[in-house]
């Protein structure tokens, strides 16, 4: 699969959601366990592997980096299944990434994005951080502790969220309903911002 932006992105998570019958922040193992893919945990040699997907004509195995903490194994297996349901290939080796776009390749982007998706869906998250807003004005470090612990993910990664995100809450806040919120890809952003830097 080759590049494809954001909107799209949510649109084929979604599409993936529904098929399974998702409502809500998603559960990878369960997810993984409906599907019938094996998830396990292994010591490995190397930190910086979070994880990878082995897919087989009969059986396929989500393996994580045991050493990672729960909210980072979690992000790791719903990347993973983003990987499983969009991405052709046997294998994906992948690294403690994030969310962040920076040196990341298009299929990692996917993953990384649609894991966040999976796991914090837009149309969740942003009333959410709504509802918690004075919160994160007065006290950032209160708020993503807060926000990490109802969608059981890091504080760096609600943190992450909130930034890819930055541009549909702006819009959500001046009162445009979820359903018509327009997606930005961080191309178009980054776009945007240049025009106004120039």
């Amino acid at each position: 699969m080759s590049f494809i932006e954001k909107a799209e992105l949510y649109r084929l998570v979604d599409e993936r959601r529904a098929a399974l019958s998702v409502v809500g922040p998603a559960d990878p193992y369960q997810l993984a366990r409906r599907l019938g893919i094996t998830v396990s945990c292994y010591a490995f040699e190397s930190r910086r592997l979070s994880g990878f997907l082995m897919r087989g004509e009969i059986h396929s195995e989500i393996v994580l980096n045991a050493a990672g903490s729960p909210e980072s194994r979690r992000f790791t297996a719903a990347h993973e299944l983003i990987h499983y349901f969009l991405h052709g290939g046997r294998e994906f080796l992948c690294g403690n990434t994030g969310l962040s776009e920076e040196n990341v390749g298009a299929l990692e982007w996917q993953a990384n994005q649609g894991a966040a998706e999976l796991l914090m869906p837009y149309r969740v998250f942003l009333p959410f951080i709504k509802n918690i807003r004075s919160i994160l004005l007065a006290d950032e470090e209160r708020a993503f502790r807060l926000i990490a612990k109802e969608f059981s993910v890091s504080p760096v990664t609600a943190r992450l969220r909130l930034r890819d995100l930055e541009p549909e809450f702006e819009q959500y806040c001046a009162g445009v309903p979820l359903e018509d919120l327009q997606i930005v890809s961080a191309s178009k952003i980054k776009t945007l911002r240049c025009s106004i830097d120039v």
